[in-house]
């Protein structure tokens, strides 16, 4: 039996033998990674407790939710599923058919997914979803929709809150609006439009700022000494200034590229629950490259 049977097997059991399983006082909203608490807690305030099921520093491509946060779920009233990452395509079908009841809703409708095709260099990531880059929260554009869509989940949990959440979901809408036009201007006169990370998580930005992103990663394998080579060049060529490095990739290959092109290197995180410090700090480090 695998593990990930396994796992389902013993939920279902707890599930049946513990009906009477200890609720939280507020209601519980399930959700698969840290930055969507962003726009839960800016809309709902402390009226919902939400239960994040990839903890800081695991990886959403590969991370098997551990038998405690499975037995969770079923405490919560609606699972919002963020859409493409790794995670959710494994463990989506295995969560219904432990919470058949379990509302599911998918707040990436909507929203223009961008998909990445392996191009003649393979400097694109091809990722195991069938290509669409599951990194659709680091766009202000996007976070707008996916703020509407949590905002209709919230609206329909707590009808007679209406006023209360409408005005914060207002002010949500405001404050992303206000670190979009920032950051437009922060890279308006940017001469530079290229960057360099290891792993692509920054497509959407990269779209909604007239940029041009390139990956040190192929395939989510480290890259070979002909792509290596590819990327010196390319660096040397469009004068790259700045190499991403996300928190959870090895360091090694970027400093070597780092070394070779005259770039630096920025830590971020993609899955910072502070969405808007995080995308401020990312334009921020661009437009300091000039």
């Amino acid at each position: 039996m695998s593990r990930n049977t396994l796992i389902i097997s013993l939920l279902l059991l707890l599930v049946a033998c513990n009906p009477d399983t200890k609720r939280s006082d507020k209601l519980l909203i399930s959700v698969s990674i840290l930055p969507q608490q962003y726009f839960i807690e800016r809309i709902a305030g402390e009226m919902v407790e939400v239960n994040v099921m990839i903890p800081p520093g695991a990886s959403p491509a590969t991370y098997e939710p551990t038998f405690s946060q499975l037995s969770k779920l079923d405490q919560s009233l609606v699972y919002l599923r963020i859409g493409y990452i790794g995670f959710e395509l494994s463990w989506m079908n295995k969560i219904s058919a432990v919470n058949p009841d379990l509302k599911i809703v998918d707040l990436s409708t909507g929203i223009n997914p961008i998909r990445l095709e392996e191009e003649e260099h393979h400097h694109l990531h091809e990722h195991a979803h069938g290509g669409i880059d599951p990194h659709i929260w680091m766009s202000a554009l996007n976070a707008k929709i996916i703020a509407r869509n949590t905002f209709n989940v919230l609206i329909q949990t707590f009808p007679d809150e209406e006023e209360k959440l409408t005005a914060q979901f207002s002010n949500l809408l405001l404050e992303l609006d206000t670190i979009d036009d920032s950051i437009t201007k922060m890279l308006s006169d940017q001469q530079e439009r290229s960057f360099m990370i290891y792993h692509p998580a920054l497509s959407y930005f990269a779209r909604d700022y007239n940029l041009e992103q390139f990956s040190l990663e192929i395939g989510g394998k480290t890259p070979s000494p002909a792509h290596m080579k590819w990327m010196i060049d390319l660096g040397r060529e469009k004068n790259i200034s700045t190499i991403f490095l996300q928190q959870q990739f090895d360091q090694k290959n970027a400093k070597v590229l780092a070394n070779e092109i005259g770039a630096k290197i920025v830590q971020i995180n993609p899955l910072d629950p502070d969405l808007q410090g995080q995308m401020y700090y990312i334009a921020n480090q661009l437009s300091s490259s000039q």
